[in-house]
């Protein structure tokens, strides 16, 4: 079962739970996160006679497993304190957030050759600073890159700062503001840190769907 390393501090936290902006307490956020684990290991196991299909429902499973960890790391790390500087998050491996990584995982490394490993793996780039799968089925599977589709047989993600413009005067983001109608004069944009993301560093698609179409299908299949 992958949960996160936040779910280590929990127990000791006492009667005391922080409370999500929206009404969620943090104790509901972490069974929501160990239902859609449930969730996703019974659609692999369904998958089990289609071995490209099973492949990319594991993966979709780990990819969104690490997302929600990252946000439940950034809400309960920032909340009570456990991060000094979510910022210094990027570049870190995302397996590390996990209490346990996936079995498919096999470690951190400062040079590979990924010709060298198994398929069907996850591991960690030091290098780079990037998390990379390596693809065991690669048909449908391609970068997108300058609007050309090119085949590959890796993935690789990096946890990233993410910023936005907000008006200095409201508080509010630019584009909702401009996608309103407003005027956002430059001297009253500022650039505020909006949280830790984990991104593919090259655009890809798998099949007919793209990465962003992927997470939106994978958070359809878990409600």
């Amino acid at each position: 079962m992958i949960v996160t390393s936040s779910l280590r501090t929990l127990q000791n936290t006492g009667p005391r739970r922080p409370q999500l902006a929206g009404g969620f307490s943090l104790f509901e956020l972490v069974v929501f996160i160990i239902s859609v684990a449930i969730i996703y290991a019974y659609a692999a196991n369904r998958f089990a006679d289609f071995p490209g299909q099973a492949e990319r429902a594991n993966f979709l499973a780990v990819t969104t497993q690490i997302s929600s960890a990252v946000n439940l790391e950034m809400l309960y790390g920032v909340g009570v304190g456990r991060i000094a500087s979510p910022q210094a998050l990027a570049g870190a491996n995302p397996m590390e957030l996990l209490l346990e990584p996936p079995a498919n995982y096999i470690g951190a490394f400062d040079a590979v050759d990924p010709d060298r490993l198994d398929r069907r793996v996850w591991y960690f780039d030091r290098s780079s600073q990037e998390l990379v799968y390596l693809i065991n089925d690669a048909t449908g599977v391609a970068l997108l890159i300058n609007g050309r589709e090119v085949p590959t047989n890796e993935i690789r993600f990096r946890l990233e700062a993410d910023y936005s413009l907000h008006d200095e005067e409201t508080g509010l983001p630019v584009r909702v503001l401009e996608s309103a109608g407003e005027e956002v004069p430059e001297d009253s944009r500022v650039r505020e840190f909006n949280g830790i993301v984990m991104r593919p560093v090259t655009p890809y698609k798998w099949g007919e769907v793209e990465y962003g179409v992927l997470l939106q299908e994978a958070v359809a299949q878990r409600s």
